[in-house]
């Protein structure tokens, strides 16, 4: 009974740990300040260009003229430099030897906000970009 159990105990480790899969890589968006100033424009660009574009915006409203706002938001982080926290093959403790970090991490927001005429059309959007 304690060699089934072992074995049993074995296959499903080995099983788990068979069975972990590759993240896709995260696609590069369109949203970005160079798209929009060449294939945004102001009284010819339609909501479905947009779309075709950007794909669905985040948030949909009306503004006080009854105009639809489509608001578009990104958030991406890249992080650059390098971290050590291994020595010899063997990973550091906290507080022990030394270890070379030099690694920083940056945000950047970007949100993209369109105004829409009766129409359907473009009629102002504003772009709005942040990096900390």
């Amino acid at each position: 009974m304690k060699k089934t159990i072992t074995i049993l105990s074995i296959a499903l480790l080995l099983g788990a740990c068979g069975s972990t899969q590759e993240q896709p890589a995260p696609q590069k968006s369109n949203l970005t300040y160079g798209m929009v100033k060449s294939k945004i424009v102001k009284g010819k660009t339609t909501q479905n260009e947009v779309l075709e574009l950007f794909g669905a915006p985040n948030i949909i409203t009306k503004n006080s003229s009854g105009q639809e706002v489509w608001t578009y938001s990104k958030q991406s982080t890249e992080k650059s430099g390098k971290s050590s926290s291994f020595a010899a093959g063997v990973p550091l403790l906290v507080g022990y030897g030394s270890a070379n970090a030099s690694a920083s991490n940056s945000i950047t927001n970007f949100d993209l906000i369109i105004t829409f005429n009766k129409n359907d059309v473009v009629s102002d959007y504003s772009v709005l970009s942040a990096q900390f």
